[in-house]
Formats: C-alpha cells, structure tokens, sequence
C-alpha cells in the first residue's frame, strides 16, 4: 500500500470513529487494565492502564517522552499531571491535535506536553533526544513496522526506555477461513497496515532486529478482556441484526472488532501485550 493511500484510509477511518471513541472510551483509544478480583469501572481501568505506562517506562519528572501516536492526549496529560515529565505527542490526525491542547489546557499541563502532526517512522527530532518512548494501541496502524521501530532507536537516548502497549496475533493458519477473512476487513478498513506483524512470540524478535535490548514481553489479555466484554456488549445487537448478515465488517470495523475480536482472543488468537525493552 502506498503511503498516501495509508494515510487517508488512516485518517478516514479516525475522523468517522471519533464520536464513538469520545462516547463509549472518552476520548481515549486504549483498553483498559482490570487487576485480578477487583471489581471496578472501565474509567478506574483506564487510569491502572495509565498507571502501568509509567510503570514500564520507570517514568521520572526528569524525563522527555515521546508518546507516538498521541491520540486526543488523554494518556499524556494524565503522565504530565501525575509525575511531571516533558512529554512531546506526535499524531498524523490533524484533529487530534485541537483535542489534545484543549485537554492539556483543561488539565493545566500546557507546560509540560507539546503535539505536533508528524509520521512517528519518520520524525523530524534529533538523534538520542528521549529518555522514553511509548506506544498505546497505535503501532498496529505502522505501514512499515521495522522502519518506525528503527526510528524509534534513532531518537531515544543510550539507555532510553521503550513500552509498548499493542496486540499480537497467531499466525495465519491458525485462523478459519471465515475468521480471517473478517479479520482481514476489519484490518483494512481501520488501517491496521502493520498488525499481520505482530505475531505471537515472535515480535519481540522484531525489537531485537531493530537494536532494542532487554527485551521482556508481559501478557496481560485476562486484564484488558472486561474491557472488550464491555465493548462486546454494546456492538452485539447492531452486528448480529445488521452488520454480519450482510457481510458489512468494511463499513463498521469498531462493531465488527468489538464482536469478531473479542471471540478470537478468546480462542487465543488475539493476545494483548506489554512489550519493554532499553536502547
């Protein structure tokens, strides 16, 4: 797929979710993290997921960070406001960037993020300019995962820290037919260019290819799995009454993923992953 051609499929498909991402996860675009026999809200959820960003990155108020793929800010504004760091957010969305500032203003944290539209596998920042890098379910959307992982080395500093929160898959022959051709729609009309390479076991060797060492990858889909049950819920009538009949998984991909997604990842098919490692 060109580049273009990526990157308005990309937008497209952001600019025609945006509503249901503001109504159903506001304004957020990540799972959320339920501990083990703990009975909370998908908000309170949302902030463990915060939470265990920093976690990861050992996160300090001396740190710059880069969030790529910033999204509205909802994860950057909540780090700058609870530990203080500098945190620079990249999005290719040009709307995300007005939502993003109005936040950081609403949380009084314009001093300590900054957004700009920018490709995050070709930046315009110096080399070894981050203590951190992380990613929140937006590396999936990479047209070319090895050249965004490099450019994520370039610009992180020795011994800079990378989390990246994103999903993994099977391989291919582990899918039924009809499995993969849903999943292969959902995948091209939400741009999802670079998940086919995310594969289970296997994509902490792509960090490794990329110069990341320590590599350590962490599990953790029982936690996120009420999220996606929640989203399930609400997708089911409209996809079992409408969008599956008539085979419309292009035209609804967040319906069709709620639904499709969630019985994949319950067959293990699916996996969602904390991936560290240190430059």
């Amino acid at each position: 797929m060109k580049e273009k051609e990526h990157f308005e499929r990309l937008n497209h498909y952001f600019e025609k979710s945006k509503t249901g991402y503001d109504l159903v996860l506001s304004g957020s675009k990540h799972f959320g993290f339920y501990p083990d026999d703990q009975n909370i809200s998908e908000k309170e959820a949302q902030i463990f997921m915060q939470e265990l960003v920093a976690e990861k990155l050992k996160l300090s108020s001396k740190d710059l960070v880069l969030d790529a793929g910033c999204g509205q800010g909802v994860v950057s504004t909540f780090l700058a406001n609870k530990y203080e760091c500098k945190i620079e957010g990249i999005t290719v969305l040009p709307f995300e960037i007005k939502k993003a500032n109005l936040l950081a203003e609403k949380l009084k944290v314009s001093d300590k993020v900054s957004y700009s539209l920018m490709d995050y596998s070709k930046t315009k920042f110096r080399n070894n300019h981050f203590d951190c890098i992380y990613t929140t379910e937006s590396l999936s959307h990479s047209l070319d995962i090895s050249k965004t992982l490099k450019e994520f080395f370039r610009i992180l500093k020795k011994g800079g820290r990378v989390a990246f929160f994103e999903y993994t898959i099977s391989k291919d022959e582990e899918f039924s037919s009809s499995e993969m051709k849903i999943f292969d729609k959902i995948v091209k009309s939400s741009a999802m260019s670079g998940l086919k390479d995310f594969r289970h076991d296997e994509f902490q060797n792509v960090l490794s290819e990329a110069g990341f060492t320590n590599v350590q990858v962490e599990d953790i889909s029982q936690n996120a799995g009420p999220s996606l049950a929640r989203l399930k819920k609400y997708a089911m009538l409209p996809y079992y009454v409408f969008v599956k009949p008539f085979g419309l998984q292009e035209k609804f991909p967040n319906a069709s993923a709620a639904v499709e997604f969630y019985n994949m990842a319950e067959k293990g098919l699916i996996r969602y992953n904390i991936f560290t490692a240190k430059k």
